[in-house]
Parts: structure tokens; sequence; C-alpha cells
């Protein structure tokens, strides 16, 4: 089980390596006339959901005592997973109208 600063680091870059294919993404939308631009939109405000979600787990793991901060972490995993697959979708889809 790793040391729950080496584990913040490494939460630390997940994220921001997602946040900024959600940005991607989201610049990508803005210059492109897609055809189904409405389902984009909707891909994007879910991405955008899900990165407020991690945000708010990240305040809670930072604030989290010793012992709680295990906690945190078996619900910071999944949504890290979750935003990650959303994010490939979102990219996928967006590609595959080129």
């Amino acid at each position: 089980m790793p040391a729950r600063g080496a584990y913040e680091e490494r939460v630390q870059a997940r994220i921001h390596s997602l946040y900024e294919s959600v940005e991607h993404h989201e610049t990508h939308l803005q210059s492109t006339e897609s055809t189904s631009l409405e389902s984009h939109l909707e891909a994007l405000r879910e991405l955008k959901q899900k990165r407020s979600h991690l945000d708010g787990l990240l305040k809670d793991l930072k604030e989290a005592g010793e012992q709680g901060w295990q906690n945190v972490r078996d619900v910071i995993d999944p949504a890290i997973e979750d935003l990650k697959h959303a994010v490939e979708h979102a990219r996928d889809r967006l590609h595959s109208e080129k």
C-alpha cells in the first residue's frame, strides 16, 4: 500500500493528464463543425461533472486524517477510472466523425 504522499502525487498526475484531455476535447469541439454537436456538448457536460466530482474528492483527500485518507482513496480510484473511460469515449466519438 503506497504512502499517502506518494499516492497523492500519483493521483494528481493522473488527474492532471485527464483534465488536459477534457480541455483538449473542449477546444477541439469548439473548432469543429460537427453534425452531432449536441451529443458532443452533452458528453462534454458529463466530463465536466465527473471532473467536478473528482475535485471534491481531492479536497476530501487533502482534508482527511491519517486514517481517513485510505477511505477517500477507495472512492477516488474508481472515480479516476470513470473519468478516464468517459474521456476515451468522448475522444473516440469525436475522432470517428473525421
